[in-house]
């Protein structure tokens, strides 16, 4: 049986990188308003670039905003479910040691010891 989960980053992890795509923002107003006083008024490929840099930008601004402000997982996987699990019993050396300690100490008696021994070697191992 498989079941479906939605995973999303944390909070702290989508605010942080919300910070970092307006910091980089910010340096490339400046970065394009340098090179574009520098060059003389003529733009070049450097339209180009910043147009494709504020464009990046803008995507990262969106997907970060969005994911903080929804409840929605980023991304959806399939796992698959494991079977509930039997209590495990004790393993055999354990449970006959500790049946030898109740005999020993005398909580029960020589046939009930017998039969319970009887009984755990009977299982399958």
């Amino acid at each position: 049986m498989s079941q479906k989960m939605q995973v999303k980053p944390t909070k702290p992890v989508l605010v942080m990188g919300l910070v970092v795509a307006v910091a980089m923002l910010i340096f490339g107003i400046f970065f394009f308003n340098a090179v574009l006083s520098d060059s003389g008024g003529e733009p070049g490929p450097a339209i180009g670039f910043g147009a494709l840099w504020f464009l990046v930008l803008g995507v990262i601004i969106f997907y970060y905003a969005f994911y903080l402000r929804s409840r929605k997982g980023v991304v959806e996987i399939e796992t698959e479910a494991a079977p509930p699990e039997k209590a495990a019993a004790p393993d055999f050396d354990a449970r006959l040691r500790k049946l030898e300690g109740l005999k020993k100490d005398g909580l029960v008696t020589e046939d009930e010891y017998r039969l319970k021994r009887a009984e755990i070697l009977g299982e399958k191992w």
